[in-house]
């Protein structure tokens, strides 16, 4: 780049930047002091799609899916039946019949 050096212009090196580089897919340029480098990019949740069933869970620094603990949203119970948690297992329990239920003659 030009610059003037007192009443002269000068051509001087240009320090690069990270719109100077290209790195390849799976890294990012980030600056170390005035020299940019390709760092890799740590991978998120966000980058991980999960099966159905499991969640994405950060171990550390690494995205991974692990099951999920199934819940009465899970499970869809027949008529006449609810859905209560049993511990950590979701179950279908009959629903206990009141008067309100009943029509007498």
């Amino acid at each position: 780049t030009c610059q003037m050096d007192r009443a002269t212009p000068r051509c001087v090196p240009k320090a690069p930047t990270c719109q100077d580089l290209t790195c390849p897919p799976g890294s990012t340029c980030q600056m170390d002091g005035t020299t940019p480098r390709c760092v890799p990019i740590k991978p998120t949740c966000q980058d991980l799609t999960c099966p159905p069933g499991s969640t994405c869970e950060m171990d550390k620094t690494i995205p991974r899916c692990v099951p999920k603990a199934p819940t009465c949203q899970d499970l869809t119970c027949p008529p006449g039946s609810t859905c209560r948690m049993d511990g950590t297992t979701p179950r279908c329990v009959p629903v206990p019949i009141t008067c309100q239920d009943l029509t007498c003659p």
